[in-house]
């Protein structure tokens, strides 16, 4: 089972040496029941705060009387619940649990020692994806949904069930992932008496998984709301992420206690602010401090109140001009899956400019480098889970799938791409630039010599971009691409009563065939034959024909295995909808 995608504490960070809490004077004291101020409690390790929201966790886990069964974490964009999530998971997991010094922590805060929930992310997964996880978690023999949710309210186990990252969910960023994993997954378990559910989920998708439910089944607890927003939290901190006993550099804005109390202060008043407040610019804005210390930072004039605010007064700080900033991470709010191949960084930025940015890119480290961090390889026993499940979910990566030799790269919080795209004047003439440019990189329109991310990726920015059906005349792209990813980007066309009508002939014997080339794990070879008979029975031949052309595909000679191969056309040059 996978865990959500916030860090795990720093070294220092309320642990000491041997892993567990320090003294108060290093975690910064609050008061009685978790409030800053009183000493009779410290606040949790990690979190620094949110005491209220830490007992409507910690009551759910419990199962108290009144409490209802399907919690659901929301907030707006950058308000700390992976955050916060992550730190209450530390205290569910038994092995981790024993870490902490718990009669440090308020006790309402602290959930019984209970065995671990299973946590499966639902970033970049789809709804059969998650639900297949939790199949494999729980050793549920089944060959359909159906049975899997009918083993899992069966009998009077409970089942204790965690999704995060419903946010990112999906495996195209264009796509309704949020939506579907709500509507298809988190409904259909939070329905079954017998599950304990709780779900990181963005507010609409609260919302509506909340007004489906019979009363008193489900409780939101937002963390913009009053009684969870936690200021006083916020401010420690602030003044924690400045503060050289928790690892940051000796600087002299952080060793002089009142210089740095001055410019937390000032950091979480700003982030406070209003509805377009964000607890992320306080993360932004104190590494952009901490990378580039001089000019020293001015509480008056350097706190930002949203992730944008950060950048922009990041690069005024350091005599740039904020719309640079903006244009060498724009492609990375924009990337597919995990993030973006080192190499592709410069050529798709200079994509969406429209100039050159080469030079901005490679003299820009000390402007961009504070909110761009690398994307750790998967690691071997990762790759293991993640196969073993595609097998039970019917998507994985295929056997023998060849490592992205470049360093891949993304920014440095989910958040904070939302909000860059949210400043692009228009998203899909975006994607369509970088489409187009992906698209001009297949060398020989030779689809089995593509780039990784330009294989695998191009179908989700051709659906930002609103024209992923002019790709799909391609039965090469069709083998070689991700099926995973093809699928849920030709899905999302077909559910869209507007854009259902564009798809071509070939989609549609591609939609009727990717569930077995997804649930087969289907190496291109094996789905070209799959693909080449799904064509002959839809009287596509010179489809078919196209992929039994090609001598490395090894595709069986069929009806018209003796005729000269066809011209398929390869897409046409993409333009925006009208």
């Amino acid at each position: 089972m996978s865990q959500p995608s916030s860090p795990t504490p720093p070294s220092g960070y309320g642990l000491t040496g041997d892993g567990r809490t320090g003294d108060s004077e290093q975690n910064g004291a609050s008061g009685k029941n978790g409030e800053p101020g009183g000493g009779a409690y410290e606040p949790h390790p990690l979190i620094g705060g949110r005491a209220a929201a830490l007992r409507s966790l910690a009551a759910w886990r419990a199962g108290t009387p009144d409490t209802p069964r399907v919690a659901l974490l929301t907030g707006s964009p950058g308000s700390g619940r992976s955050h916060l999530l992550t730190g209450f998971l530390m205290l569910c997991d038994p092995g981790y649990r024993e870490r902490f010094d718990l009669a440090r922590l308020d006790p309402s805060t602290v959930p019984p020692s209970l065995p671990a929930p299973a946590v499966p992310s639902a970033a970049d997964r789809t709804p059969a994806q998650v639900l297949w996880l939790l199949a494999d978690h729980y050793g549920i023999d089944a060959v359909r949904d159906a049975q899997v949710y009918e083993a899992l309210g069966a009998g009077g186990t409970e089942r204790v069930v965690v999704v995060p990252d419903v946010d990112r969910a999906g495996p195209v960023r264009a796509g309704r992932g949020p939506e579907r994993m709500a509507r298809e997954l988190l409904l259909p378990l939070a329905a079954l008496a017998s599950v304990r559910l709780l779900a990181e989920v963005p507010r609409e998708a609260a919302a509506l998984i909340a007004s489906a439910l019979p009363a008193g089944t489900a409780r939101i607890i937002d963390l913009d709301a009053p009684e969870y927003a936690d200021p006083e939290g916020l401010a420690l901190q602030a003044e924690a992420a400045l503060d050289p006993a928790f690892g940051v550099p000796e600087l002299p804005f952080t060793v002089d206690p009142q210089v740095r109390h001055t410019l937390a202060a000032a950091l979480a008043a700003r982030a406070s602010t209003g509805t377009d407040g964000s607890r992320l610019a306080v993360q932004l804005a104190s590494t952009g401090w901490l990378s580039a210390p001089s000019p020293a930072p001015d509480p008056h004039h350097h706190a930002p109140a949203t992730p944008v605010d950060a950048l922009d007064l990041h690069a005024r700080r350091l005599g740039a001009d904020p719309a640079v900033l903006r244009a060498i991470l724009a492609p990375l709010a924009l990337a597919e899956g995990d993030g973006l191949p080192l190499h592709l960084w410069a050529p798709l930025a200079t994509a969406l400019a429209g100039r050159d940015m080469t030079a901005e890119i490679a003299d820009g480290m000390l402007l961009a480098g504070p909110f761009v961090r690398p994307v750790e390889a998967e690691t071997e026993a990762e790759a293991e889970d993640e196969t073993e499940a595609g097998v039970d979910a019917g998507f994985g990566a295929e056997p023998g799938a060849e490592p992205q030799a470049s360093p891949v790269i993304a920014l440095a919080h989910p958040a904070l791409a939302e909000a860059i795209r949210a400043q692009l004047p228009d998203v899909p003439a975006a994607h369509l630039r970088l489409a187009t440019e992906l698209l001009h990189r297949v060398p020989d329109q030779d689809w089995s010599r593509a780039d990784p991310y330009v294989r695998d990726a191009i179908a989700g920015h051709a659906l930002g971009a609103g024209q992923l059906p002019r790709l799909l005349t391609d039965p090469s792209l069709m083998v070689y691409a991700d099926p995973v990813v093809l699928r849920a980007a030709v899905e999302e066309v077909a559910a869209d009563e507007a854009a259902a009508d564009q798809l071509p002939a070939p989609a549609h014997t591609y939609l009727r065939t990717a569930p077995l080339l997804t649930r087969t794990r289907a190496a291109p070879a094996l789905r070209a034959r799959l693909l080449a008979a799904a064509f002959d029975e839809d009287g596509l031949p010179e489809y078919a024909q196209a992929l039994r052309s090609r001598p490395e595909l090894a595709v069986p000679d069929g009806p018209l295995a003796s005729t000269s191969p066809p011209t398929v056309p390869h897409p046409q040059p993409m333009e925006t909808q009208a």
